[in-house]
Order: C-alpha cells, then structure tokens, then sequence
C-alpha cells in the first residue's frame, strides 16, 4: 500500500494531531508517494530493529518511540543512513497514540484485565472548540445535521449535541450583496428571526465541521464563529482509571502484573498498606507516569506504572508499581499490528527477546 493511504488510516485511529507539543510523530524517514508491503512494529527503532527489519523482508518501520526527536543539522547518523540505504521508511506514533480514544493505556489495561472507568488525565496536544451560527429556523435542522456528520456534537458517550437559541439578527447590506431574507426599515436596516446553533467539536475535525456549516447554510455570508475552550475533550487523555472485577488485594495485583506483562520483578511501594488490603480505583499510565502521580493520588488506590523515580515512591500517599517503561507498554504493539492488517499490510511485531531492553533486563 501506499504510505500516503496508511497515513489517512492512522488519522482514523491515532491522530497525529493528538501529539503533545515536545513531541515528535508521523513519518520521520520515507517517501509519502512510496509503495511498502511489510512491516516491522516495534517500541524503539534500534540497529537490532533494523537489523530484523533488513531480515524479514520489511520495507517499513513503525514504532511507537520517535526515531528524530530534535531538528538535525546533519545527517550523519549511522542508523538513519543504513535505513535510508535500504529503502526503509520509518513512522512513529508516540504521544498520539498514548492520548488517542484506544492506545497504550487501553492495551495495557486489556493485558491486565482492567475495567476502565475513565481517564486519568485530559491532556493531550487537541484544543476543544466552540462553534456558533445563526440560520433562519426552518434551515436549522439541515444545518444541524451536517455539522454532526461532520464530527460536532460529541461529548462522552452522546453524540448530536447542541444548543440553540431563538435570536433576532439585523443587517446592512453594502453594494453586491444578494441577502437571502431582506426586511429593511426606513434606514434599510433588516431584523429576522434566527435561531444561534452552537456546538462543541474537537480541533481534529473543525475545518471539516466548518466547511460543512458553509455548504449546508443558505446565506451568502453565514455568521459563523469558534473559539477554543479550557474545557478539555473527555475522549482524549492520559493514562486511565479502572477497577478490577472482582477486586484484588494488593499483594494479588501485583502478581497479576508480573505474569500478565511478563514482568519478573515488578517494583512496590505499599505506602504503609498490609499485601493483603483490597484496591478498588486503579490508575495506570503505560511508560513513564511519573507526572500523573498527583492525578492518580487524587483519583485511584494504587497506580501502575513505568519509570517512577525513588523520590516518588517514598513520597507517595498510595501504593505504586513500577513494572517498567518497556512492560507497560508492550502490550500496545499487538494493537498496532491489527491496525496494519486491517489495511491489507503484512505486519511482524518484533518479539520481547529482541529487543534490546529486554536483553539488557535478564
């Protein structure tokens, strides 16, 4: 398949847009015009990756730690110039895909047989945006229904949300203007009766919400406005809060963890509790969830995580886990390869001995 095309599909599911701003995702080595046919998944792009890569028969990498972080003024780099040698291109879904509405945090609360309740964090690098337009009322259903088919009107689990308001809407009309509803006084001022639609929509879709607004709405000149909010999108975010059913008590939990992310030595920290306590709210965060510590003490029981320094765990008021960067997020290239597929694209996930971390750990 093309690039291009496996591009537009993973705007489908993990939107590059959703990347927190330091972050650095897409396609960072290849041709957007090229034809690739197989695909090595993998959490780091290595010289063990490429070297597996080269062996199998792959002309694409995607892994989920960017291959660039930082602009290059050289290009130098061993790795990138052997996978340029061959052909390869590389994409890499980091930060999008840990906020997107399935990604790491859901992967590795599937793993572990968590149910999710919610999210942990609302962060993500989408602004939520506020619409308003103004229609005569017997076109405002029509108008309606364009923005929600255009993805307006979702918030949670509801979708077509709006609110509208009965209005009176005056205007001037200047030289070459063909208004649609016309009511001049005796200074050539009009008032009509309008109805103001609003909408919330995510910025993902806003110019095709926009553009749609446009081409279902009468007017020449539709009164047409958005702004972003501080509210944040409920279907995006950090890390996840579940509970496990029926509850575990902690010393349970963290075997539960050892086998099901094939961690052997999972770190704890019991904050003072006996192994035996029950947990009901869990939080998790796949990698390194060392900056929703405060939002897992203010919202769970216990939180799983990767990459928690010492400090941390000494200063928390919960229990912690610490299975490891690589072990929390494992899990999500399992749902990566299933999105290739999907596509028709032949995909391997580089195995857990491979990698070098997991080497470098046994």
């Amino acid at each position: 398949m093309l690039i291009k095309d496996l591009l537009n599909h993973i705007e489908t599911f993990a939107p590059l847009a959703l990347a927190l701003d330091w972050d650095n995702v897409g396609l960072l080595l290849g041709d957007r015009a090229a034809t690739v046919n197989k695909a090595l998944v993998t959490l780091d792009v290595t010289p063990t990756a490429v070297d597996k890569a080269i062996e199998r028969g792959c002309d694409l990498i995607v892994s989920h730690h960017p291959l660039i972080f930082r602009p290059l003024k050289s290009l130098t780099d061993p790795l990138l110039l052997k996978l340029a040698a061959r052909g390869i291109a590389v994409i890499c879904l980091h930060t999008n895909l840990d906020v997107a509405p399935y990604g790491v945090n859901h992967a590795l609360a599937d793993a572990l047989g968590l149910q999710v309740t919610g999210r942990l964090s609302l962060e993500t690098g989408n602004r939520w945006q506020h619409i308003s337009v103004t229609v005569p009322p017997a076109k405002a259903e029509d108008v309606a229904r364009a923005a929600f088919a255009a993805g307006a009107g979702r918030i949670g689990n509801y979708g077509s949300c709006s609110t509208r308001h009965p209005i009176t809407g005056t205007f001037l009309p200047g030289q070459g203007a063909r208004p649609q509803l016309e009511q001049p006084d005796a200074q050539g001022l009009s008032r009509v009766e309008e109805v103001e639609l609003e909408f919330m929509a995510d910025s993902l879709c806003l110019p095709q919400v926009l553009q749609a607004i446009r081409a279902a709405h009468p007017y020449e000149t539709p009164a047409l406005y958005h702004f972003p909010v501080a509210n944040a999108n409920p279907a995006y975010g950090l890390g996840l809060l579940g509970e496990f059913v029926p509850r575990l008590s902690l010393g349970e939990i963290r075997e539960l963890v050892s086998d099901k992310l094939d961690c052997p030595a999972p770190r704890i920290w019991t904050a003072g509790l006996d192994l035996a306590a029950p947990v009901g709210t869990v939080a998790i965060c796949g990698g390194s969830g060392g900056s929703l510590l405060n939002d897992a003490q203010r919202q769970a029981e216990l939180f799983i995580s990767g990459d928690l320094s010492y400090h941390s765990l000494l200063d928390s008021r919960i229990p912690l886990i610490d299975a490891g960067h690589f072990h929390t997020e494992y899990p999500v290239l399992g749902y990566l390869q299933k999105q290739l597929r999907s596509q028709g694209l032949e995909a391997v996930i580089l195995p857990r001995e491979e990698h070098e971390y997991s080497r470098f750990c046994f």
